[in-house]
Formats: structure tokens, C-alpha cells, sequence
């Protein structure tokens, strides 16, 4: 019976580990990533650094969290927001380049961010429904942001801890005035956001509902 209990216990404790284990980032920072990885053949890097103040960005565009870079370089484009994306172009297993927001520090998307004093960083999790949460340090944008997705018809959360952005750290809020936004949209709501390789008309309203905001 202690045996029984035992190993039921380490099976437990496998299953709580496991899932945060496999999904560490292989990358600590942008030196590892680079020495390893080939800019324009394993990833891109995209940015418009304009005279604006506001900045959205894409950390993990491309075919890391699919949908991102196209939704900020379009929420820039309705804004007229400076934009940075860095965007996996791997023809498989672009979540080796994933850097965690607290330690991403590619040169070019930390110098366009320290700029902005409005910092909005659009990512995607993994959830089968529709949803967005909404996180980071500046309330008053996020407010903002959750009022216009709601208005625009979009179900909209209060990000877990685990998502919320709050670090002074993460990407969003290392600004010129110490706070961002960070949005984690769903891949069910990102999937929404296309139809046979085409954006769809979602897409066009959650845009449009992010530059309103901003």
C-alpha cells in the first residue's frame, strides 16, 4: 500500500512539473538565441520607428504565437503607432526562439520600446476559446483596451498571474514611463482572425477596436 501511495505520489508531482518543463524557453536571452539561430532564415526582424509615442509590438510573431505580427503591424498601420516584430520563419519548431517577455532584450524592439510612453505587446496563448486577457502595468490603457474589445463584441478576461504582465521586467512595461499593456489572445480567437490564408473581417474589428483604444 506504501508503495502504491508512494509512486502515485511521484506521478503527481511528474504531472505538475512536466508541463512547465517543457515548455522552458530553450533561449535565456537574444545573445543565445542569435548564436544559434540565423536572422532572415530562422527568423525576422520587422519595425517601423517613427515619430510616434506609441509602440506596438510582437515579440513572438510569425510562427511562434501565429497572428501577432500581423495584428500589430495592422493596429499600428489604423494608429499611425510606431511597431516592432520579431517573427519565427523556421519551416518547423519555431518555439525554440521564444524568449519570455521579463528577458527579451533584442536591441532594435528594447530601443523602440524605451522610446514610447503607450507600449502595447500583443502575444498569444493557448486556450480553445474565444477570449482575450488583458494585462500589464498601465490600468488606465488596459481599461481602455478592455472597454473597446467588449464595445467591438470580444470576450475579454483579466489575465491570470501567469499571463498578466505585471513584471516591471516584461518587455511592455520598459517604457519611458515604466508601464505597458500586454495582450494574450487565444489561439481559438486567433484562428478566427483567418480563413484560407486571408484575414478576415474579426480581424479587421479587433484591429480596429485596439487602435481606437490607443
Amino acid at each position: 500500500m506504501k508503495k502504491i501511495s508512494l509512486l502515485l505520489a511521484v506521478l503527481m508531482i511528474t504531472i505538475l512539473i512536466w508541463p512547465a518543463t517543457a515548455q522552458a524557453d530553450v533561449y535565456k536571452n537574444f545573445n543565445q538565441l542569435k548564436a544559434h539561430q540565423d536572422r532572415n532564415v530562422d527568423y525576422r526582424i520587422s519595425y517601423h520607428n517613427g515619430p510616434s509615442s506609441t509602440a506596438v509590438i510582437a515579440i513572438h510573431g510569425g510562427q511562434i504565437e501565429k497572428g501577432t505580427s500581423e495584428l500589430a503591424k495592422e493596429v499600428a498601420k489604423l494608429s499611425g503607432s510606431d511597431w516592432y516584430s520579431f517573427e519565427g520563419i523556421k519551416k518547423g519548431n519555431n518555439s525554440v526562439l521564444h524568449i519570455t517577455s521579463s528577458r527579451f532584450d533584442e536591441p532594435i524592439g528594447k530601443a523602440l520600446v524605451a522610446e514610447s510612453t503607450k507600449t502595447l505587446s500583443i502575444h498569444g496563448c493557448k486556450r480553445s476559446s474565444k477570449i482575450t486577457y488583458v494585462g500589464g502595468r498601465d490600468k488606465q490603457l488596459a481599461a481602455k483596451v478592455k472597454a473597446s474589445l467588449k464595445k467591438a463584441g470580444f470576450t475579454v478576461g483579466t489575465a491570470p498571474d501567469n499571463l498578466n504582465g505585471d513584471s516591471k521586467y516584461n518587455i511592455c512595461n520598459r517604457n519611458a514611463i515604466n508601464k505597458g499593456v500586454q495582450l494574450e489572445i487565444s489561439t481559438a480567437q486567433r484562428n478566427a482572425f483567418f480563413s484560407g490564408g486571408e484575414k478576415t473581417k474579426t480581424f479587421y474589428r479587433f484591429a480596429e477596436a485596439l487602435a481606437e483604444a490607443l
